[in-house]
C-alpha cells in the first residue's frame, strides 16, 4: 500500500510549492518505507506549470519499480485542458 499526504501552496503569483510524505507498506513482507518529497513550481501561461523538486526517499510511487533507487532530483511539467 502506498499513502501519500500532500500539501500545495500558491504563494507569489505565478510561484507554487508542494510538500508531501509517504509511507510505502508491503504486508505480506512485514516491511514498511517513509519519506518526504519537495518540490517548486512555476506557472507558464494559463495551462501549463514547469517544477523542481527533491525526492528524500528512496521508492518510487511507480509501484512495478522495485529499485529502490528513485532518491533525487526529478523535474516535472504538468498541463491542463
Amino acid at each position: 500500500d502506498l499513502v501519500v499526504l500532500r500539501a500545495d501552496w500558491h504563494f507569489v503569483r505565478e510561484w507554487d510549492a508542494v510538500v508531501e510524505w509517504r509511507k510505502l507498506t508491503a504486508t505480506e513482507a512485514e516491511d514498511a518505507k517513509a519519506g518526504a518529497l519537495l518540490a517548486v513550481y512555476r506557472h507558464v501561461g494559463q495551462h501549463v506549470k514547469m517544477g523542481v523538486g527533491y525526492n528524500f526517499t528512496d521508492y518510487s510511487d511507480d509501484l512495478t519499480d522495485l529499485s529502490y533507487n528513485s532518491r533525487g532530483w526529478f523535474l516535472n511539467v504538468l498541463a491542463t485542458f
